[in-house]
């Protein structure tokens, strides 16, 4: 099993630079995948997208890559028209003005667009670097969530024991329910007329209204849920979704249970059955 959240981080010097990766993993109903990369790796962003295709198929999938402290020589190219513009505009004021050394000749440098920096580029090298610690942070953002998904494998088998004790419990003390019902509903019917109620007549109906609040085929479909949920937990690939729907019918037979029994114990048991449901549906949505 494999959880959606996952990190990693790593930072590594190239001849040419130095660069940090982060991947950041987190849990969305769908597969989501973005890249923050400086210009340098524009070109190569599909590359990156398609290297995060391979290996994620569920979550959002966040690639950040950075690139600083560039160990090539910055260049720069001098404009000289506009360096001759500017410096022919200053002498034609200066004589305007009739003031000698109006300006100093250094002030021309500190015009804007005088000078261009070259884009510095990415060596095949450095690329190569790149992607290769790509894979690794990769690598390591999936073994957290396998990490993460191990616990929360744990936890939901905690959660089917609990529950699968709770239906003991039900199925055990609900065999006292029909007994109980004979024995009220014969109390009663005394109370009220008098007399001595016809047993045979009493189990009749006590054998109708037990039909109708008979839970044997709820628990045995949830029995089945829980049968069917540990085996899931055990697959490989994708199985949130399927998690999510397994928990949900397990959630309706439960209602359905406790609206048959009509007994407060057994109502009881059925909310803490309810609350391990709702826990196994969290965890759901984190189960790529």
């Amino acid at each position: 099993m494999e959880s959606m959240t996952g990190y990693a981080y790593l930072e590594k010097n190239t001849k040419q630079c130095s660069f940090s990766a982060e991947l950041k993993s987190l849990n969305s109903k769908y597969f989501e995948i973005y890249t923050n990369v400086p210009k340098s790796l524009k070109k190569f962003e599909n590359i990156l997208i398609q290297i995060l295709k391979n290996k994620f198929d569920r979550g959002k999938i966040v690639l950040t890559i950075e690139i600083y402290d560039w160990t090539d020589d910055t260049s720069f190219l001098l404009n000289k028209n506009i360096l001759k513009k500017y410096y022919s505009n200053l002498k034609n004021i200066e004589k305007e003005l009739k003031i000698d050394n109006f300006y100093s000749k250094n002030i021309n440098f500190s015009f804007d667009n005088i000078f261009k920096l070259k884009k510095t580029q990415l060596s095949k090298q450095s690329v190569n670097e790149i992607l290769s610690s790509i894979s690794k942070v990769i690598d390591e953002a999936i073994k957290m969530r396998i990490k993460e998904g191990n616990v929360v494998k744990a936890d939901l088998q905690n959660s089917l024991k609990i529950i699968s004790q709770n239906l003991v419990y039900i199925k055990r003390n609900y065999k006292d329910i029909s007994k109980y019902l004979f024995k009220k509903l014969k109390n009663n019917i005394t109370a009220i007329t008098g007399t001595t109620v016809n047993d045979t007549r009493l189990y009749t109906e006590i054998a109708i209204l037990s039909d109708k609040l008979d839970i044997n085929e709820e628990v045995v479909r949830l029995n089945d849920h829980i049968k069917k949920l540990k085996t899931l937990l055990n697959e490989k690939g994708q199985i949130g979704k399927k998690v999510d729907f397994l928990a949900q019918e397990m959630f309706r037979e439960a209602n359905t249970i406790s609206s048959k029994a009509n007994n407060s114990d057994i109502s009881h048991m059925v909310v803490n059955i309810k609350n391990h449901i709702d826990k196994i549906r969290e965890h759901s949505r984190n189960i790529k």
